[in-house]
Formats: structure tokens, C-alpha cells, sequence
């Protein structure tokens, strides 16, 4: 079987490779699939204790996001910290950051649910919660609040193929045990048709719909941006820590981070794998390269015909129109 870019392909449905367990749908998000190893875990934490401190990653005053007062404002004070670059920190730091982008227990998932030749969309990114920290908002979602389709995040399913126009990979690097709060969604919100109401979203209604679930350092959950989704209040005793990246399909751009090119310190020492992911948006078809499943090496699509080729470089000064 051969895809639209000419790559051999296979369905990754059903698959739990590893020992792991998985929910299969987007919407539900698909939780307990296990990425990390006790080492890659310390190393990313011991790389952000370095900079987890630092005043300026901490959101204070009109950068908060929640709503003073609210369920998911914390001790009103704290705000959540946001620390990011990680792919292009020193060698020696930056590698299990880097693994995430074509990990070889997530590819066969990310491959279902956004398709062969998935790229980086936005700059990933390290949420960490101190004790008493704010949540965030709900957001997301399918439909926006004055009823439109959210097309940017859609979900699909068609024609026996689940695509994804943004996908969301978060890796907890700390334990996340029942009632302590951190990442909540709404189960099956992907397909809903009518807007989430704005007391849903501070959490001050409907409180049942969402979904906490306990996890494990190492953990990764795969879930749609078109799911509504949020933070809860921090409760733990030690500060949460999430790594969060996000996926499009190959055509597809939400964040234009990459625009023109992501950060040159992010390519410095990259797999062909990790590169190919860091590419911009074009159709798969245009020689694009896509992650294989050692997530080391890649696939090539089948070459574009020379005649068409050199046709294309006479009129558009260029291999591709």
C-alpha cells in the first residue's frame, strides 16, 4: 500500500508495542504509552533545574491564565513557568529532547493520527507548576465560541483515516497522582458541534466532563487540539514538569516558528530522522524525506519525474513550483 507521497505504508491501529496500553482515539487521548526511560527522565530534569528558577519563565500579572478567583487559579499568586529552546541547548542536554521528535514508540501513532511525513509545528515547550501554581483556561477545541468550525485544529475521520491538523504530544517528566491536578480534557469534545460554555471553560460547570489522568514520569499522552483541554490547579507537593510538542500534517502550519527556519542550534548534530521533521510545509510529493520507524533513519517518497522536473526549473526558476 502506498500513500499519497509514494511512501510504503501500514496501519499503526491497535498497536501497543513495548508492553504499553493505549485508548485508541484522539478525542479521548491516548494515555499510558510509555516514551521515556529512567534515564532520558533524568537528564531532561536535570537539564531544566538549571533554568526552572529563573524569574523570567514564571507568568506574572496580565500573562496569568486564569481568571482571578477562579477554580483554577491556584493560590492566585504562583503563576505557571514556561521554559523552551531545549532542542537547541549545549550537547550533552539537549538529546532526549530531542529523541521525542521521532521517538520509535510514538512514530507508528503519530503516523495514524497525523500522517507519514508529520512535521514540528510549534516550538516545544516545558510547562512546570510549582505548588499553589494556576492552571489554564480550557481551550482548544472544535468549534469556536461564536459556533464556527475550528478548522486550524480540526479532526477528521474519513474514509477509514484519522488525520489531525494539530496534534499534541505531552511527556510528563514528574509523577501526576489522582486530585493533585495538571493536564484535565474533555473526552470525545473532538467531534462536538457547539461551542464550549465560557463557565465550562473556568472550570466552574460541568466540572464532571473533565478528565485528570494519573501518570507516570516518562508517560506520553496523545491528544487531538481540537479536544477542549486545560490545567488544573497544581496540589502536589513538588513542582509538575510536561514537556509539550505539537504535530501537523506535512501541508499543514499552525505556529510559523519555523518561518523561515527553526533555529540554527536545533539542526547542529540532528539524526536524518529529526531533521526531516523539523522541515516546513509542503506536500509529500515534493521530495519530501519522512520519519522511519527506528526514527534514525528516513524514507524517501518515489522521485518526481525529471521531464517534470525540468520543465518546472525553465518556467519557475526553481524544482518546485
Amino acid at each position: 500500500m502506498r500513500d499519497a507521497g509514494g511512501w510504503k505504508t501500514r496501519s499503526a491501529r491497535a498497536l501497543g508495542r513495548g508492553g504499553t496500553s493505549t485508548r485508541a482515539t484522539t478525542g479521548d487521548a491516548v494515555t499510558g504509552l510509555t516514551v521515556g526511560v529512567d534515564s532520558c527522565v533524568q537528564a531532561m530534569n536535570a537539564a531544566i533545574d538549571k533554568r526552572a528558577d529563573d524569574p523570567g519563565t514564571e507568568r506574572k500579572g496580565n500573562l496569568r491564565l486564569t481568571r482571578k478567583g477562579g477554580p483554577l487559579s491556584g493560590d492566585g499568586v504562583t503563576g505557571r513557568r514556561d521554559i523552551a529552546g531545549f532542542l537547541g541547548w549545549a550537547a550533552g542536554e539537549r538529546e532526549p529532547f530531542r529523541r521525542v521528535l521521532a521517538h520509535e514508540k510514538l512514530i507508528p501513532y503519530i503516523h495514524e493520527f497525523v500522517g507519514i511525513g508529520y512535521r514540528l509545528d510549534h516550538n516545544p515547550l516545558c510547562i512546570a507548576q510549582d505548588p499553589g501554581a494556576e492552571g489554564f483556561e480550557f481551550h482548544g477545541g472544535s468549534t469556536l465560541d461564536d459556533g464556527r468550525w475550528n478548522w486550524p485544529l480540526a479532526y477528521s475521520y474519513t474514509h477509514g483515516q484519522i488525520r489531525n491538523n494539530l496534534l499534541a504530544v505531552a511527556v510528563p517528566l514528574t509523577n501526576v497522582n489522582e486530585n493533585e491536578g495538571g493536564f484535565v480534557i474533555v473526552r470525545g469534545s473532538h467531534k462536538s458541534n457547539f461551542a464550549a460554555p465560557p463557565s465550562v471553560k473556568r472550570y466552574e460547570s460541568g466540572v464532571e466532563h473533565g478528565y485528570a489522568p494519573k501518570l507516570n514520569a516518562g508517560d506520553a499522552i496523545l491528544f487531538s487540539e481540537a479536544t477542549t483541554h486545560g490545567t488544573l490547579a497544581w496540589k502536589g507537593k513538588a513542582q509538575r514538569r510536561t514537556l509539550i510538542y505539537r504535530f501537523s500534517p506535512s501541508t499543514a502550519a499552525y505556529g510559523r516558528g519555523y518561518k523561515d527556519k527553526w533555529p540554527e542550534t536545533w539542526y547542529d548534530g540532528m539524526n536524518a530522522a529529526q531533521r526531516a521533521v523539523l522541515e516546513p510545509p509542503y506536500h509529500p510529493r515534493l521530495d519530501r524525506d519522512a520519519v522511519a520507524d527506528d526514527g534514525i533513519n528516513v524514507i524517501k517518497p518515489a522521485p518526481r519525474e525529471a521531464h517534470k522536473v525540468d520543465f518546472d526549473e525553465k518556467v519557475f526558476k526553481s524544482k518546485y513550483f
